[in-house]
């Protein structure tokens, strides 16, 4: 008897445990990408900020600089584009998110019923 009970309540147990498991996952990849997605812009921020610096410096000190250096210019049109991507990401994830916690709800209404 004790053995039916434990092995339900097993049964009950197992498909909440997944659903928490999933949604811890879901989560932390949720934030794995904001973490991603502002250091990137920090770095795109300190790039530019830094290709600034230079041109200023280099017209305050009169130093003949490049006009352009590809190298810092590549590297911020990298960082950029990888920061635009992980936005479009972070968009469709907190849409997910939103979406999936509205369906869990749900779920979990019916299941009261």
């Amino acid at each position: 008897m004790a053995l039916s009970g434990f092995a339900s309540g097993a049964l009950v147990a197992a498909p909440v445990a997944a659903v928490l498991t999933w949604l811890a996952v879901s989560w932390q990849q949720h934030v794995d990408v904001r973490v991603e997605r502002d250091t990137v812009a920090v770095r795109a921020d300190r790039a530019a900020f830094n290709a600034g610096f230079e041109r200023d410096w280099s017209a305050a000190t009169g130093q003949v600089r490049a006009a352009c250096d590809p190298d810092a210019t590549a590297e911020l049109t990298r960082l950029r584009k990888r920061a635009a991507e992980l936005e479009a990401k972070l968009a469709g994830s907190s849409a997910d998110l939103e979406r999936e916690r509205t369906e869990l709800r749900n779920l979990m209404v019916e299941e009261r019923k």
